[in-house]
């Protein structure tokens, strides 16, 4: 039996387990800097039977051994992946809702899609991206518009894609590849970047996703 903070740790199974689910599924695709500040949010609420905390950014700063602009940067992050939301902050500080990635109701965008199995009407994927088929002109101007989308506008096309994507596949989020809603986002932001006339050359190369 382990004690935690002095008393019997009746729930250290579960912040086992949340634990090595955050850290094989989620610190992969997070910045350092996010990393350290999404472990140490953890430490704080969950650790301590709670999904909430309140500490002052400078706090934190100190306790993740990184400046104050650093932890700004990394909760902007995090709360655009929804890993964490912040309620309240007044002088004494900042309200933090610490997200377990068993508990969100969506998998985030930013993370690579579980599947189990195939779905062969979806598997008919398009390698390289559909984009290495436009012209030169077009490829560079489509891959800077996507670059200039930011993450949470990336993020939002992302759900759109899952979504249509579950749908095709029987209510099933998990049998699709991570190519084919690669492409799928791209048809998204190719439907919102590029004006009538640029799109008709390669209208052709999305009919599948659509």
């Amino acid at each position: 039996m382990f004690v935690l903070n002095g008393e019997f740790g009746g729930h250290w199974a579960e912040i086992v387990r949340s634990y090595c689910e955050l850290m094989d599924e989620v610190i992969p695709y997070l910045s350092p800097a996010e990393q350290s500040v999404y472990q140490r949010l953890f430490r704080l609420s969950h650790v301590q039977r709670s999904p909430f905390t309140k500490c002052c950014y400078e706090d934190l700063a100190v306790q993740c051994g990184v400046s104050l602009s650093t932890v700004r940067r990394a909760v902007k992050g995090l709360r655009t992946k929804t890993l964490i939301k912040t309620i309240w902050e007044n002088k004494s500080g900042t309200t933090f809702v610490v997200q377990l990635l068993s508990t969100l109701p969506h998998r985030p965008g930013f993370l690579p899609r579980r599947r189990r199995g195939a779905s062969p009407p979806l598997q008919q994927l398009s390698r390289p991206p559909i984009y290495d088929a436009f012209s030169p002109e077009d490829r560079a101007l489509f891959i800077d518009c996507k670059q200039r989308l930011g993450p949470v506008r990336l993020n939002e096309l992302t759900e759109r894609a899952v979504e249509w994507l579950t749908e095709r596949a029987g209510g099933d989020p998990e049998v699709f590849s991570d190519a084919v809603l690669r492409d799928k986002v791209d048809a998204l932001i190719f439907e919102e970047v590029f004006g009538p006339q640029r799109q008709k050359p390669y209208e052709s190369l999305f009919e599948h996703l659509h």
